[in-house]
């Protein structure tokens, strides 16, 4: 069955790490800013993908439901919304060294407004995301093993790390 794992998070969450631990499995995708399936075609894609977005995404609000409908057309019908979470301090800063925001209040309100929006954007469309704690995720492989294995998929061989500990 074709199948679509959809990677979400507010800026700075961890989607680009989450989305290079399944293309480490060998799903097709990009963890890079640049990504294959920009254009959301689908149409020519093999039977696992892996698509990543961040929330905002560049200068705008990339249309979630959107785009699973896209999917969706192309045959995928397992859809998998992940939506990564990380400690909005860490997160905080995180978005201003990487100039995602200016100043903490724009960051923690852009933090809250994407959580909100991923899941209003999954449930128009009956979809409910499944959560993952970056915290728990980078330190303990047995949660990773976990997380893959309820998704059937073995634990990918890479390097994680924990990037909340330079902001101490």
């Amino acid at each position: 069955m074709k199948t679509a794992f959809f990677v979400v998070g507010p800026e700075s969450s961890g989607t680009r790490m989450l989305t290079k631990a399944f293309c480490a499995l060998g799903i097709y995708g990009d963890f890079r800013h640049k990504q294959r399936m920009d254009d959301l075609n689908f149409s020519i894609t093999p039977e696992k993908i892996v698509l990543r977005r961040s929330l905002p995404h560049g200068d705008s609000w990339p249309p979630l439901a959107d785009i699973v409908s896209e999917m969706r057309q192309a045959g995928y019908l397992a859809i998998i919304p992940l939506l990564i979470v990380r400690d909005k301090d860490a997160t905080v800063k995180s978005q201003i060294s990487h100039a995602h925001a200016k100043e903490d209040a724009e960051a923690k309100a852009n933090i809250q407004y994407a959580i909100d929006y991923a899941y209003q954007e999954f449930a128009s469309i009956g979809l409910t995301p499944l959560v993952i704690c970056y915290e728990p995720f980078v330190k303990h492989q047995s949660v990773r093993k976990a997380f893959f294995r309820q998704l059937g998929l073995t634990e990918p061989i890479m390097n994680f790390y924990d990037g909340n500990e330079k902001y101490g």
